[in-house]
């Protein structure tokens, strides 16, 4: 596969092969790819939001008050209200008020610049610039109190590491698999009629198995990119002009070689 990565970035000519090999090593080359943008991407992730999500866990542990949780109301250790505001994000802020019983309004949260307001009985989060959506902890009653502390905090940022990672690598792995093979579908369409601008005769079959190919040196651009600390704009459409570039020098790389030397 390291061959046919290396081909696809730097020779036309292994685009001939590509466009006559099994379909069964195109699908191993779109694992591979795949598995390639996983792990840069699990790698990219884990590097510039772990350390977001660990000191997020640590602000959590150490700033929100004790509370429990029992016959649908909240107490807390500290009776007073408390606001809480990310360290690193300003606009993140909650505030906790298990004294309080009255509904919260949406202006009510305005004037307190909170996203999330918890009461004795109720959570408010405030979705839109209009909109708040209440759940009602009342209906939410446990069959024993649960208690969310320091502890509590810990053990969730174990779990997210343990189970939510994982999952997210997964789920990044399968995203990555279904976009390139679907990608490849659309660059064999735009691929059909540079084949024959090019004079070649390559049946849609081939031009998918080049598709998949040619895509290698954007996908690489993007595992790169993702570890950079700002975006580069219209990163999206040098992707695509990339991508069609590689098909259009491998349609000409193949119809050359089909054209009989007189």
């Amino acid at each position: 596969m390291i061959q046919d990565l290396l081909g696809s970035i730097a020779s036309t000519q292994a685009y001939r092969r590509f466009a006559a090999e099994k379909p069964g090593r195109t699908a191993l080359y779109l694992f591979f790819l795949s598995l390639l943008f996983t792990v840069g991407g699990g790698a990219a992730m884990r590097l510039r939001v772990g350390p977001v999500v660990d000191e997020t866990f640590v602000w959590l542990s150490a700033e929100v008050p004790t509370l429990t949780f029992s016959a649908g109301k909240v107490s807390s250790s500290e009776p007073a209200p408390k606001r809480l505001v990310h360290p690193r994000a300003s606009e993140i802020a909650v505030m906790i008020d298990t004294a309080r019983v009255e509904p919260v309004t949406l202006q009510a949260m305005r004037d307190a610049k909170v996203l999330a307001y918890l009461t004795n009985n109720a959570l408010y989060l405030a979705k839109h610039r209009d909109q708040i959506e209440v759940y009602d902890l009342s209906k939410a009653a446990l069959e024993r109190p649960m208690v969310v502390d320091a502890a509590f905090f810990r053990d969730a940022a174990g779990a997210l590491k343990t189970v939510v990672y994982p999952l997210a690598i997964l789920a990044v792995f399968a995203f990555a698999a279904a976009w390139t093979a679907f990608a490849g579908l659309l660059y064999a369409l735009f691929a059909m009629p540079l084949n024959s601008a090019a004079g070649g005769a390559l049946a849609f079959g081939s031009l998918y198995q080049i598709a998949i190919h040619a895509q290698t040196a954007a996908l690489l651009a993007r595992i790169a990119m993702a570890f950079l600390p700002f975006s580069i704009p219209f990163s999206g459409a040098a992707s695509i002009t990339a991508t069609m570039i590689y098909l259009w020098l491998a349609v000409k790389a193949n119809a050359a070689a089909a054209t009989p030397v007189v």
